[in-house]
């Protein structure tokens, strides 16, 4: 399994408007196949952070999820506007947490 974690940072402007459209994606992207899965969340209003986690079965699901239109037009659409902090981990049936 692939995870990507990822800090969302925008201005207070484009917060609501960035997060609306990644909550609109959140849906058709947990349809996809490969995916397990695709939530979005607002970290900090004030500091602009949306916190973004997806969980996909394999590289090439994630790949496929990249190479989508809307994905494309999400980008296109706010560009410059925000900047990214992403994570991407591997994660195999073997690995547990202690907790």
């Amino acid at each position: 399994m692939i995870v990507v974690t990822g800090r969302i940072h925008t201005d207070a402007e484009t917060l609501p408007l960035l997060f609306a459209r990644l909550k609109e994606m959140c849906g058709p992207s947990r349809e996809e196949d490969g995916c397990i899965f695709y939530n979005m969340g607002i970290e900090d209003e004030a500091e602009g952070i949306i916190m973004a986690m997806e969980g996909w079965r394999d590289v090439d699901a994630l790949h496929a999820h990249l190479a989508l239109p809307d994905v494309a037009k999400l980008l296109s659409d706010f560009e410059g506007k925000f900047r990214n902090e992403v994570s991407i981990h591997t994660v195999s049936e073997t690995q547990s947490l202690a907790v």
